[in-house]
């Protein structure tokens, strides 16, 4: 049996006898009864004998009518359509469970075919499928656009389908729309033809080979900014009347593909690449090639007010999606259990190609604090999953949208980039492109082609990590220091933040074939060690000195998603370099989450980790900061169970905190500050928040510069938008009706979504139970889909807040179920992580379990796991 054949079994698939070659599409959105009229002509070959069914899929559409139109050559000759043999089907049955509709036939399904099917569908409110949102046009009047969220299972709501990622084929779209609006789709319009009924058919040319869950439409009123791309035109559709709002990502777009065009040695394939902002999304953007979909907040920037955040936020999500359009769009995986292949390596892209745009960002460093810090958090649990996790039902495909597919699959590639080197790396990317372009892919075919540049096992290597879940701790348990060299003994076990975990005798005996990078002073060290074995023994070479001076990292540089137990030698040479900076920024990093990982699974007593955060007092630099920052956080809500704890540890952190405020201060006082000092002067305020929000300085330096935003919010010289949530959330944590009225009156004045969703972030922290409780109903009665769960998180995250929070989620639980729908489960996850997800005891991890037991949150069940079992295992931490 094949690779590719073990990997299939038990997956629940379409019948392969029927391959679907091409898709003509015509659809008539109604915007006002919010409906749609669509035709499908689907060009088939059938291969199998005595075949009278066609299967496929079908979600909430009403089929009307099925017509098989016989097109197999005879003689030598295709038959014209007015000769062609035609039949109905005879009968027409849904399977509601599994999202088909079966046509059956009198006579067998020809050699090759036309499936015409006549149908109607919803142009429904979820986020997904062929869905409505609301915005205000130029004049500020309500209005109503139509666009599309297929990935990964809801193509099949707005046409019939073949829905899997390998049943590719071409698609010819038209859409008739009002005479007043436009219609967009992935490729450009072929033609334009206006009808007696004021409106307008536009039929686009015919897309590439692609899957089903690529295809987009959206129709609506929109304005757009423009640019050239070598010879691709580039255009950010934006609301009517900000187009200037889209200039930042079209720079980024502009730049970004010539980027990619060199790295992977192929040009963008398609004649234009359309980037639209949708008023309501589900997620932050979404591939779809050639017109690519963004939540407004993630594409549109005002450029008078724009944080640096946003900035960053906006590049990185635009290089995401573009780097996509290889890798996931010209190459796709077969099926969904690869998915990390499309997600991992865009996560990879994101930063690659951000770095080269925004050196002064060094992006790659802030990855050591991001993507790879949230992977190896999501991955020390037992409720996680590996990177290529088996996937029957495609409905599975939902709960693997994760941190681990993303941000895990990103680490690993950027480890085997380390580990390969950047040339060899990018030829075997390149060569994987040009021989599998317009095909379907599975992991091994990757590793095949980095193999073959290198001339490495990565197979072998590659699979530790991706075919089964977690990674190792690396423990130093014996040390030799000499003159010129240390000797380190290690050895390796899986990483579990649960010290209390029981092991079978297999996972106590799981490995990793680990590769090991040092530094020290003088640099990192030229050679790898690969420990593919239980224990290794490593040298490392000293500049030299009495008992062989200076520090030893482990981990040079964050490469490896892995932690590292040193000796308490080890650890108390490395403060040096923490105090002296000689440590690299990532490294100072890494080396904080690595201690407080290792406290809370029981490796490091917490006194230990507590005076490794002394040796921080004089940092300043942002990366290290935000890890910092990351422990500063999770203790203080770890310590929330003991009150007498919790308030000694606020004294601790307070002193590190002023520490900082000292050294940075509420503003640029020499207009040096570069990227990166604005966003630790966001950390540093942020941290002011939560430590130090009822200090008499703090207090007045955040009023008097509320007061200023008071008088004219477009102020951004006296409250920048970096530090806007900081600010409000210190004046509402100090204040009470009055500051949580004017925020709220903001919230409703302006248009600016981003300035929106910097209230959303702070309402929760008004000081009395009322304001929070008034807080949520808002969020749920009042706000969209796609943002009422932001008000919970800043609810949830407080100790006053939790209580209140998990109890409103527990007496509203229908009311939330309701408004999400059918729409994505990671609305739903966002609920509970930000109603439920704060608490620290084995009570309460029991009497959220008790509650969900019977809930029949299928989708949700591999986050409410992980929620539970963080939850448990943070009770255990003192």
């Amino acid at each position: 049996m094949s690779i590719a054949q073990d990997k299939a079994k038990g997956r629940v698939l379409l019948p392969s006898t029927i391959d679907p070659k091409r898709y003509d599409l015509r659809l008539t959105p109604d915007l006002v009864n919010f409906t749609f009229d669509g035709e499908a002509d689907i060009a088939l070959e059938c291969c199998g004998e005595n075949i009278k069914e066609i299967v496929l899929h079908s979600k909430e559409l009403c089929i009307l009518d099925a017509t098989l139109v016989d097109t197999t050559p005879v003689d030598g000759d295709v038959v014209g359509e007015k000769n062609t043999k035609t039949q109905q089907a005879m009968e027409i049955h849904e399977n509601k469970k599994l999202t088909t509709v079966k046509f059956v036939f009198e006579e067998n399904v020809p050699a090759s075919s036309i499936l015409r099917i006549k149908y109607k569908g919803f142009l429904n409110n979820q986020m997904a499928g062929f869905y409505r949102s609301s915005y205000k046009d130029a004049n500020g009047n309500s209005k109503i656009m139509a666009s599309t969220q297929f990935e990964s299972l809801d193509a099949r709501r707005a046409f019939p389908c073949w829905d899997e990622p390998s049943r590719k084929a071409v698609f010819g779209i038209t859409i008739v729309v009002p005479s007043d609006l436009q219609a967009l789709s992935n490729m450009p319009v072929k033609s334009l033809a206006s009808n007696s009924h004021q409106k307008t058919e536009v039929n686009f040319m015919d897309t590439p080979i692609m899957s089903t869950y690529l295809v987009a439409f959206c129709v609506g009123q929109f304005d757009f900014v423009q640019a050239l791309s070598n010879q691709t035109l580039v255009k950010v559709y934006t609301p009517p009347g900000m187009s200037e709002s889209g200039l930042f990502a079209l720079d980024c777009a502009v730049k970004t593909l010539k980027i990619l065009n060199s790295f992977f040695g192929i040009d963008y394939p398609l004649p234009k690449l359309d980037m639209v902002a949708i008023p309501e999304f589900a997620m932050g953007a979404m591939e779809n090639w050639g017109l690519v979909t963004y939540r407004q907040v993630d594409l549109c920037i005002d450029p008078n007010k724009a944080s640096n955040s946003q900035k960053q936020r906006v590049c990185t999500v635009v290089t995401h999606e573009l780097a996509h359009q290889w890798f996931g769009n010209l190459v796709t995986m077969a099926w969904w259990d690869d998915l990390w292949l499309n997600e991992g390596f865009a996560s990879w892209a994101e930063n690659y190609v951000s770095e080269k745009l925004h050196p002064e960002w060094t992006m790659w460093d802030q990855f050591t604090t991001g993507h790879l810090s949230y992977a190896m958090k999501l991955d020390s649990l037992k409720s996680s999953h590996p990177i290529q996790v088996p996937i029957c039902h495609a409905e599975e495909v939902e709960e693997v949208f994760d941190g681990i597919s993303y941000c895990k699959g990103g680490s690993v590639v950027r480890m085997i980039r380390a580990v390969m080197g950047p040339q060899d790396f990018r030829n075997g990317l390149s060569t994987y492109m040009k021989t599998f372009a317009y095909r379907n892919t599975e992991t091994h075919d990757l590793w095949k082609c980095w193999e073959d540049a290198s001339k490495m096992p990565i197979s072998e290597m590659m699979k530790s990590w991706t075919e089964q879940m977690g990674y190792p701790l690396i423990t130093v348990t014996n040390e030799h220091w000499e003159a010129h060299q240390v000797t380190l003994t290690l050895s390796q076990e899986w990483f579990l933040s649960d010290p209390s975990a029981e092991l079978t005798d297999e996972e106590k005996d799981k490995k990793w074939c680990v590769p090991i990078f040092t530094c020290t002073e003088q640099g990192v060290q030229p050679d790898i060690c690969f420990m593919r074995e239980k224990t290794a023994t490593l040298i490392v070479p000293l500049e030299g000195g009495e008992n062989g001076g200076g520090w030893v990292k482990l981990n040079a540089g964050q490469q490896v998603p892995m932690r590292v137990k040193l000796t308490p030698t080890m650890l108390e040479r490395l403060c040096i370099g923490i105090k002296n900076k000689t440590l690299p920024i990532c490294d100072r990093a890494g080396l904080i989450m690595d201690a407080y990982a290792l406290a809370k699974a029981g490796h490091l007593e917490p006194t230990a980790l507590i005076q490794l955060l002394s040796a921080y007092q004089n940092e300043h630099a942002y990366i290290v900061w935000q890890g910092i920052s990351q422990v500063l956080l999770a203790l203080d809500s770890i310590t929330m169970e003991d009150e007498d704890m919790n308030t000694r540890f606020q004294s601790f952190a307070r002193i590190l905190v002023k520490s900082l405020y000292q050294s940075v201060g509420w503003s640029n006082k020499d207009d040096s500050d570069g990227h990166l000092t604005v966003l630790l002067r966001g950390i540093m305020i942020s941290l002011l928040k939560n430590f130090c929000y009822d200090d008499e300085d703090v207090k007045k330096e955040a009023s008097a510069r509320f007061e200023k935003f008071q008088s004219n919010p477009d102020d951004v010289e006296s409250l920048p938008s970096d530090m806007r949530t900081q600010v409000f959330q210190i004046m509402l944590k100090n204040g009470g009706e009055k500051e949580y009225e004017q925020l709220l009156s903001y919230f409703q004045t302006t248009s600016d979504v981003a300035e929106q969703k910097f209230v959303l972030a702070s309402l929760g922290n008004a000081p009395s139970p009322a304001l929070k409780a008034r807080t949520l109903d808002w969020a749920l009665k009042d706000l969209k889909m796609q943002d009422f769960f932001y008000p919970m998180g800043s609810v949830g995250s407080s100790r006053e807040g939790r209580e209140i929070s998990w109890s409103f989620f527990k007496t509203n639980f229908e009311a939330v179920r309701a408004k999400i729908g059918k729409g994505s489960p990671s609305l739903m996850d966002a609920c509970i992580v930000n109603c439920a997800g704060s608490f620290c005891s084995e009570e309460k991890a029991d009497e959220i379990e008790a509650f969900f037991q019977d809930k029949g949150l299928v989708q949700n069940a591999r986050k409410i796991a992980q929620t539970l079992e963080n939850m448990r295992t943070n009770a255990k931490f003192w």
